[in-house]
């Protein structure tokens, strides 16, 4: 029963699986013949070597202890200024992300360029969108009959971020279904801004003067020519959010 006693303390408690067939280790040794004078001696060698490997492991992990800064996400701080729960925030970020196979630099980007992450934000412009991404009243009635549920705009003008955050989720994956994966940031602001632009050639107009359309986007206008393109979409993206931009899709999601 000695044996099976110090056999014990070197496999420790039942709740690791690995320590679990220690015990059961102990169990088929219980049943077996005494150990001779060598095998004790032997064993107690075992278990000298085991508690100086067990003092090094905990002594290195005592002296590493500080704890590790890690870098907030991007924009969160921005974020800040109109969510609540700014850990919660960033953790469904995160996970919408990785569901839509994107970098989260992304998501936050274009919620950004579109409301300041203010997910009561509205256009002043006239068009009456609203929200995180600025959900428009037809984007809206699309995602009713998707989910099945009666949203009107002054419901998610009073929706936290978080909440609201599954809406963003629902449309993007929307458009996702309909024209693709996204592979670059320019594309997910694309696919918020106008998804017909997914796929088309750099030189692609999506507004231009003298249309009410380009009177509410001019500020896409990169060029200052009086067209709005995707070529403008990827220049702006350049330039307000380079580091969002030079971020690369994961490995993982191709």
């Amino acid at each position: 029963m000695q044996t099976q006693s110090i056999l014990m303390r070197i496999f420790g408690p039942k709740h690791s699986s690995e320590r679990e067939r220690g015990f059961q280790i102990v169990r088929q040794a219980s049943g077996q013949s005494r150990f001779n004078a060598k095998g004790v001696s032997i064993l107690a060698a075992l278990v000298i070597i085991s508690n100086a490997i067990t003092f090094h492991i905990f002594k290195g992990k005592a002296t590493s202890s500080a704890p590790v800064e890690t870098e907030s996400l991007f924009l969160l701080d921005e974020a800040s200024l109109h969510v609540h729960d700014v850990d919660l925030f960033e953790q469904k970020v995160r996970l919408v992300s990785e569901t839509l196979a994107i970098p989260p630099e992304w998501l936050m980007a274009v919620m950004y360029s579109e409301s300041k992450i203010n997910p009561s934000a509205v256009n002043h412009r006239g068009s009456g969108a609203t929200g995180l991404i600025q959900f428009m009243v037809p984007t809206v009635k699309e995602l009713n009959v998707r989910l099945g549920t009666k949203y009107y705009m002054s419901d998610i003008r009073t929706m936290s971020a978080h909440s609201q955050l599954d809406l963003v989720f629902e449309y993007l994956q929307q458009v996702r279904e309909r024209y693709g994966e996204y592979d670059s940031l320019t594309e997910l602001y694309l696919a918020i801004l106008f998804p017909k632009a997914l796929g088309q050639e750099s030189c692609y107009v999506m507004y231009a003067k003298p249309s009410k359309t380009y009177h509410l986007n001019r500020g896409l206008d990169e060029d200052k020519d009086g067209r709005v393109t995707v070529s403008d979409i990827e220049k702006r993206m350049k330039r307000l959010f380079a580091k969002a931009y030079m971020i690369d899709k994961p490995s993982r999601f191709f």
